[in-house]
């Protein structure tokens, strides 16, 4: 069954609330909304060979959120196996943090007080992708240029964005002169790397149920970006 987005969804993330133990109840119900539409796009991922995990992030203010909710997440990254070779490979120090489901490139869902978003993200501590699609871009014009091609494929509306600078890099129009300025700055273990869509949240409520779908083809848009970015041991 398809999701559909409320008012009331949003006004748990708004700012006064965000703290308010008393959401936890309707912030659950936005969680599961959201972990259902990424459970959903893991079955239709699967259909297309990628294996993927499915995640929700906090519901209710704790430590880890600065006893804050200031937004609702859902979540894909590597499935179990791919993040158990990662930490075979890394040994005991870092294999920790590679086996980690959210310290990945994931693809995610996010709801707030005012949009729903769909976007890929790297992780700053997910160093082995970013330096990874860093090397990659930068050390073959072939490879910028098919990066290029798979940003410019994704649907109207996506953006790229270097961790919580001011400058977006609209997809459908982007240069690979300027995605080599921008790598040239990014730093893996330091910088978040976005791409992201958004939907306000007078649309999302306008859509209804279609506003699932709008999640999940915008993230299984993003599999060929996604598998790009990706670095494997194995070299494959």
């Amino acid at each position: 069954m398809a999701e559909t987005f409320l008012e009331r969804d949003f006004k748990a993330y708004e700012k006064h609330r965000q703290d308010d133990p008393e959401y936890n109840a309707l912030r659950l119900s936005v969680r599961r909304k959201l972990k259902a539409i990424v459970d959903a796009t893991a079955k239709e991922a699967k259909g297309f060979g990628v294996e993927l995990s499915a995640q929700a992030g906090l519901h209710h203010p704790y430590t880890f959120n600065s006893y804050r909710v200031r937004e609702q997440r859902a979540y894909l990254c590597r499935g179990a196996k791919a993040r158990k070779k990662l930490a075979a490979f890394f040994g005991e120090a870092l294999g920790k943090d590679a086996e980690t489901h959210y310290i990945q490139t994931v693809l995610e869902v996010c709801l707030d007080d005012q949009v729903v978003e769909a976007a890929l993200r790297v992780h700053p501590q997910a160093w082995w992708d970013g330096e990874h699609l860093k090397k990659k871009v930068l050390g073959d014009p072939a490879r910028m240029e098919e990066f290029c091609t798979l940003l410019r494929a994704l649907p109207k509306g996506f953006n790229l964005k270097l961790h919580d600078w001011k400058k977006d890099h609209w997809c459908s129009a982007v240069k690979a002169s300027e995605l080599k300025e921008m790598f040239q700055h990014y730093t893996p273990g330091n910088h978040w790397l976005h791409v992201q869509r958004q939907l306000p949240k007078e649309d999302a409520l306008a859509m209804g149920a279609e506003a699932d779908a709008w999640v999940r083809t915008s993230l299984l848009a993003l599999l060929p970006v996604y598998q790009f970015t990706l670095w494997d041991p194995d070299g494959a």
